[in-house]
């Protein structure tokens, strides 16, 4: 039976293999389970493989059935029991000394403690100087959580690549080649081959590290660096659609919108991805061009593919959709339409006044928004209704109904209800226009940081010091809705802060009833604003989300009474905020 295990494992045939294993457990344990372990790897079966890898080290209690024990821990996302047994096996300093160390790096990588991750990996390459994985797995330490130290250790890269290159010139450094044939060519090569390496290292650089230095520099908004990399490295990521990507990411960020197109292009006739679809529609719709936009509207239902557990159902989606490729707008006419909310509150609020062209076109729509919201629209509509004709045949509900003729996503309806750019504008929201309040000292509302834009592409936070800074000179009350975090920030005394009270929606509509004004980041409280009609200056980075437009020239089709402040430096952006308080309060 050993001999059938081995025959199926040498020959790739990793199922049989681990069948067999499983057969020969009580004859021969240790092989048995060597092979049912390693198979079941080979297979990425990783709960078997914990499960033969923990026997066999019970068993026989080696430096390498641990290795393979631990890896199968960390495979299992048993971070803690992972690191605790590597920390234990390299008490031995035997000879897996070196790979267990690197195995705890990689442990520590995984739990996020990467200041000592990164000792171990330079521990590894002062043993192991010139192996370029071990190099790659140091520079991307701090890729996703420290884009500086992640660009230094990138640039340290290269610069020993260079080192590299020298010596293999210099003929300091040559490669060990194992060359077994008889062609005459291939023993040729041999002699050649210091070039080859050059060239293999070139090719390392080209298309792995410095597309990920491209990116870090994006990430930096070093745009100029980064667009100049990108631009260097195109010829040698043609098939690269990541690459692609990422370039119409940082095109875009520079204002290069047709540049930007044509890169996702490229990147979509690579892999039709859907994150290279939706990020394509965040650019043409942030054009703001009746034709992009309709392209845009239509890609952007490729968003759905991450939104299976927010979409109430995919079945009953796709069942739209398919109505809506084969009939049009046609394919809703006098039917009953349930609206779900896929996306954030900011989203359901802005999109929120295409309900009216669906109204205009079913006989019945049912609006189910996220329960936080339901209080505020129920009594929005009720209170329209008595007045006007728009809803009267929309009604909010708190749970799914049973019986519907089709499902619609709230952000898919510019598209399914065939709504225009300058369409979107004339639309009425459902949500009343509040009366200007009569305050003898005027009310600011302020809100400044979401959780959300932590690590986002785009800035959207402001520091609460600059708003406190550029409003202390104005004779007004300053009014704080912030929810998230509230606890982080110590607010004045001379802030009310009426973020902690709010419980829902309802809550908040209600405690903005006496806000003369709004100055907030992009967010949910910025979008009920100006759908409730207050005055509200929102607070852009230089770079910023779709929704609000072109960087050279924001400008929202959703909210045209916007007024849209980009941040540029401190005293400047000041100095235009408090001209345009100084109007909304008649000083």
């Amino acid at each position: 039976m050993l001999d059938k295990i081995l025959y199926y494992y040498h020959n790739g045939s990793y199922a049989k293999c681990l069948e067999c294993a499983q057969m020969y457990l009580e004859y021969d344990p240790k092989n048995a389970l060597e092979y049912a372990m390693i198979s079941s790897f080979k297979l990425g079966d990783f709960t078997n493989a914990l499960h033969y890898a923990r026997q066999i080290f019970n068993l026989y209690p080696t430096s390498f059935y641990g290795l393979m024990y631990v890896k199968a821990l960390l495979s299992n996302r048993y971070f803690e029991d992972g690191v605790k047994l590597l920390q234990e096996l390299l008490k031995r300093k035997d000879d897996l000394f070196d790979e267990l160390s690197l195995e705890l790096a990689y442990a520590y990588q995984s739990i996020g403690n990467l200041v000592e991750a990164e000792k171990l990996y330079q521990v590894a390459l002062e043993k192991d100087l010139y192996n370029l994985d071990l190099w790659k797995s140091y520079a991307e330490l701090y890729f996703k959580s420290n884009f500086t130290k992640a660009l230094q250790a990138h640039e340290e890269l290269c610069k020993f690549a260079q080192v590299m290159i020298e010596k293999l010139q210099n003929g300091e450094l040559v490669e060990k080649n194992h060359i077994h044939s008889a062609n005459l060519q291939d023993r040729l090569q041999k002699k050649t081959q210091e070039n080859l390496t050059i060239v293999k290292i070139n090719e390392y650089l080209n298309t792995q590290i410095l597309p990920q230095k491209a990116y870090l520099l994006f990430k930096l908004l070093r745009l100029e660096e980064s667009l100049n990399l990108f631009a260097c490295l195109c010829e040698f990521n043609q098939n690269n659609a990541q690459f692609w990507q990422n370039y119409a990411k940082a095109l875009e960020l520079s204002s290069n919108y047709q540049g930007a197109y044509n890169a996702y292009q490229k990147a979509l006739s690579l892999h039709s991805h859907a994150t290279y679809q939706f990020d394509m529609a965040y650019l043409l719709m942030r054009m703001g061009e009746s034709d992009n936009f309709e392209e845009g509207k239509r890609v952007y239902e490729s968003r759905l593919f991450y939104a299976h557990n927010e979409t109430f159902s995919p079945y009953h989606y796709n069942k739209t959709i398919q109505a809506f490729n084969k009939e049009g707008v046609q394919a809703f006419k006098d039917k009953t339409i349930l609206v779900f909310c896929e996306q954030g509150f900011g989203d359901t609020i802005m999109y929120a006044r295409c309900l009216e062209k669906l109204c205009q076109i079913a006989s019945k729509v049912l609006f189910a928004p996220q329960s936080a919201m339901y209080e505020m629209f129920k009594n929005q509509i009720k209170e329209i209704n008595k007045n006007s004709k728009a809803f009267l045949n929309l009604k909010v509900l708190k749970d799914f109904p049973k019986d519907f003729d089709y499902a619609m996503p709230i952000c898919s309806l510019p598209l399914l209800c065939d709504i225009k750019l300058d369409e979107i504008p004339r639309l009425k929201t459902p949500l009343i226009s509040l009366e200007k309040p009569s305050n003898i000292k005027k009310k600011i509302g302020i809100f400044w940081f979401t959780p959300n834009a932590a690590h986002s592409d785009l800035l959207r936070n402001v520091e609460l010091e600059f708003l406190l800074n550029a409003l202390k000179d104005l004779d007004c009350e300053i009014v704080s809705f912030q929810v998230e975090n509230v606890g982080h920030f110590n607010l004045p005394d001379i802030v009310e802060n009426r973020g902690e009270d709010l419980k829902n929606w309802e809550d908040t509509l209600n405690r903005l009833k006496d806000i003369d004004c709004v100055v907030s980041i992009d967010s949910a409280i910025a979008h009920l604003a100006l759908a409730l009609d207050i005055p509200t200056t929102v607070l852009l980075a230089p770079r910023f989300d779709w929704r609000w437009g072109k960087f050279e020239n924001p400008k929202s089709y959703f909210w045209p009474k916007a007024n849209l402040l980009t941040f540029s430096n401190e005293e400047n952006t000041k100095e235009e905020l408090q001209k345009w308080i100084k109007k909304q309060i008649n000083v």
